[in-house]
């Protein structure tokens, strides 16, 4: 009975560091997740991805200017926008997988004018937690990063 115990954990050990190779072997993430809202103003972007936050579960936590109280509010750049959403049960349940999915919540999104259209912007979560050696919340991450898509899809149309 003594010698089950260690080879439990000897097993169990394995298993783990299996999952840690595969995800690291796998293929490199893409450091964003970029589409483009061709034609559209910042506001009309903006709404668009309000809509599609809402329409994937998500809740609309609050936009702002890329340098919002860092300079007088008349001299923001309205070029340059965060919005920021969040889903507070995936949330919940990332934090509990790992306290370091902090580093990617809540959701965000930035969204830049350009001549053509606005861009959108948003850090791969899958990316992130790729190197943290957690395959639990890599898998939720994936699960993110096909969020992020569906919404940045939805959202340029």
């Amino acid at each position: 009975m003594k010698y089950r115990i260690p080879h439990f954990f000897l097993i169990l050990l394995t298993a783990w560091l299996v999952q840690v190779q595969l995800v690291q072997a796998a293929e490199p993430e893409p450091m964003v997740l970029t589409a483009t809202a061709k034609g559209r103003s910042m506001e009309q972007a903006v709404e668009a991805l309000s809509q599609a936050i809402v329409n994937h579960n998500y809740t609309f936590v609050r936009q702002q200017a890329m340098d919002s109280r860092l300079v007088p509010y008349e001299q923001e750049v309205r070029s340059v926008r965060l919005v920021y959403f969040c889903n507070f049960a995936k949330m919940n349940h990332a934090l509990k997988l790992d306290p370091r999915a902090t580093q990617m919540l809540p959701c965000r999104i930035t969204l830049v004018e350009t001549p053509s259209g606005v861009d959108l912007i948003a850090v791969n979560p899958a990316w992130v937690s790729q190197n943290m050696g957690n395959p639990a919340l890599h898998a939720e991450c994936e699960t993110l990063k096909l969020d992020y898509l569906a919404i940045l899809e939805e959202a340029s149309l």
